[in-house]
């Protein structure tokens, strides 16, 4: 019997995963079908309720990835999960749903993919060097990364001494501070106000060196623009990350006319997207996709034959 896996979104059918999924499939071995359903941004409940009950009831139905609408979702459907991961409890969010024996369970996964993803991009011993960490951004991607860090830290793993998470309004960095005082996060958290992106330039340049910059915004995918202006002045040998891995991205434009000026390394989000993705697709079909190596690798380079 197919499979269907969910991918709950705004408009699915232009996704790039209508086309990577089957490849992925057939890679695997695995009989599945993705199905899209999209909602307008903060739908009625009632919608989201509907499509969670869809999941649990449709035979062949194994769970699904959401993206959007994280916090919609389990807000109106939470009492038809039979559990819920402790990410999912501490961000009140889900990304992904997976039935278990006729059971739906429901999970975040955005901690363990940025966490993946930020130590694939940052050389070993890079905080040794006395960089600090820039969350451009405190929405939910910001607060997901700094949970996979607390996570880090408590394995004794290496993770910066500092922390500078902007925002234009604080409402979101006091979300941040109030998860990060219940979880007793260990990492030193410097919450600013950035109006605009000349203040965030500020910010930018009193970083030291070997920092690592992160646009958490959605700037450059989901709105036009960048966080930072052109006259922004990077840290010596620092990471720059741009969490998006489509769109114009003018912040990732911005520090590849510096890179070799200021000795920068410049990523964008692709190991991000196919790290999300295969996280879920990994816990929904209760199979291993490893955070690196060989098949992470060619999973990776077949998805992106479909968008080359």
């Amino acid at each position: 019997m197919t499979s269907t896996f969910w991918f709950f979104g705004v408009s699915t059918a232009e996704s790039a995963m209508q086309r990577i999924y089957p490849l992925w499939m057939d890679e695997l071995g695995i009989r599945s079908t993705l199905v899209g359903v999209d909602f307008p941004l903060d739908a009625p409940a009632a919608e989201y309720r509907a499509a969670v009950e869809r999941v649990i009831a449709e035979p062949g139905s194994i769970g699904g990835l959401i993206t959007t609408h994280k916090l919609n979702v389990l807000a109106a459907a939470r009492d038809l999960f039979a559990d819920l991961d402790d990410s999912a409890r501490l961000l009140h969010e889900v990304s992904c749903l997976a039935m278990r024996d006729g059971e739906l369970h429901g999970a975040a996964l955005d901690d363990r993919t940025s966490r993946r993803a930020l130590e694939a991009l940052i050389p070993d011993g890079h905080w040794d060097r006395g960089g600090e960490l820039l969350l451009l951004g405190a929405g939910g991607a910001s607060i997901a990364t700094t949970l996979g860090l607390h996570r880090a830290a408590a394995e004794g793993l290496p993770v910066p001494s500092r922390i500078h998470v902007t925002a234009r309004s604080p409402q979101r960095l006091e979300e941040m501070r109030a998860l990060h005082e219940q979880i007793g996060f260990p990492i030193p958290v410097v919450p600013l106000v950035t109006a605009d992106p000349s203040e965030a330039d500020a910010v930018v340049a009193a970083l030291p060196p070997a920092s690592v910059l992160v646009n958490a915004t959605g700037m450059g995918k989901d709105r036009p623009g960048s966080p930072l202006t052109d006259d922004v002045d990077y840290p010596l040998g620092s990471i720059i990350w741009d969490m998006n891995y489509r769109g114009p991205r003018l912040f990732l434009t911005q520090a590849e006319a510096r890179r070799t000026e200021r000795e920068l390394i410049v990523e964008d989000g692709w190991d991000y997207f196919v790290h999300s993705w295969t996280s879920v697709v990994a816990e929904v079909h209760g199979i291993d996709i490893p955070a690196r190596g060989e098949l992470f690798d060619r999973l990776s380079q077949i998805a992106r034959s479909t968008i080359a």
